[in-house]
C-alpha cells in the first residue's frame, strides 16, 4: 500500500485550545484565533526544505530558529538544526485538512 504524504508546506500556528492528550493541533497563520494570554508557538515548512520554528522569547515576542525538514515516510518528518541552534526531532502527522494540521504528541 503506497500512502501519499500529506502536504505540510506553509506557516502553521499552534492551536493549543484544540489539543488532546494524544494530538497537537496547528492552524494556518491566517486562522482567526481567539485572543490568548499564552503565547503561541509556530512552525513553517518551506518547499526548499527550510524549517522555521517560532518560539516565545523571554518577553513573549516570537523568536525564530532556522532548521531543515525532510520526509521519513508518508507521515513522519525529521527536523534538524545544522547550525546547532536546536535539538533534532521527528514529527508524526496524524491528519491534514484544509485548515488544520495535527501531530502526535
Amino acid at each position: 500500500m503506497n500512502e501519499e504524504a500529506p502536504d505540510v508546506v506553509g506557516a502553521w500556528t499552534h492551536s493549543f485550545e484544540e489539543d488532546t492528550d494524544a494530538v497537537a493541533v496547528y492552524r494556518p497563520d491566517e486562522y482567526p484565533f481567539q485572543p490568548s494570554r499564552q503565547p503561541r508557538r509556530g512552525m513553517e515548512f518551506r518547499p526548499d526544505g527550510t524549517f522555521v520554528e517560532w518560539l516565545p522569547g523571554p518577553d513573549d515576542r516570537p523568536r525564530k530558529i532556522i532548521g531543515h525538514w525532510e520526509r521519513q515516510g508518508a507521515d513522519r518528518i525529521r527536523i534538524t538544526f545544522p547550525g546547532g541552534s536546536g535539538r533534532p526531532f521527528v514529527l508524526t502527522v496524524v491528519s491534514r485538512e484544509d485548515d488544520q494540521l495535527a501531530f502526535a504528541k
